[in-house]
């Protein structure tokens, strides 16, 4: 038995074995990176874009949070200040990401959730998904806030005044 022969084969063995982790960290790292760089930079217009529309509603919340493969964009507000009226989209990175040339992700895809289902809706463009985002929260809103406008216990409640509409 060559003693010192097995004991460097095993040493190479598990030499071989971290690097192999160490480099799928790596790539691991560098996806979260090109992800990061994608979708954020994308997911932070548009939440600046809706926050530059919307700002001005009492209580209401633009923001944005990353994930694995993609940044949502989420819009909340309340009418009364109990319920809660939101809207998500998210700027995501299209495909499996198996690829190792991540500096060649240059295009996000654009999607807007359904709250309800939890499915998506492809949108063609950044600047389609803050419309898109902005319409559907807006709907919303509007038929919250009319609701509680016709119930005299609950317009007392709505944090949206005439004071709001004055100011710019």
């Amino acid at each position: 038995m060559d003693i010192s022969k097995l004991k460097q084969s095993l040493r190479d063995d598990l030499a071989d074995i971290l690097e192999r982790s160490r480099f799928v960290e790596r790539q691991k790292q560098a996806r979260t990176n090109a992800v990061h760089r994608l979708t954020r930079a994308e997911a932070i217009a548009i939440a600046a874009n809706l926050h530059e529309l919307l700002g001005w509603i009492p209580e209401l919340a633009v923001d944005t949070a990353t994930q694995t493969m993609a940044t949502a964009i989420n819009v909340t507000a309340t009418v009364t200040g109990r319920e809660t009226i939101s809207i998500t989209g998210l700027v995501a990175v299209p495909g499996d990401l198996l690829t190792a040339d991540y500096d060649a992700i240059e295009h996000p895809s654009y999607l807007l959730l359904d709250e309800f289902s939890g499915d998506s809706r492809p949108i063609e463009s950044r600047e389609a998904l803050s419309v898109a985002l902005f319409e559907g929260f807006t709907r919303s809103y509007r038929e919250r806030y009319e609701f509680v406008l016709t119930d005299p216990v609950l317009r007392e409640k709505a944090l949206l005044k005439a004071a709001h509409f004055d100011s710019d």
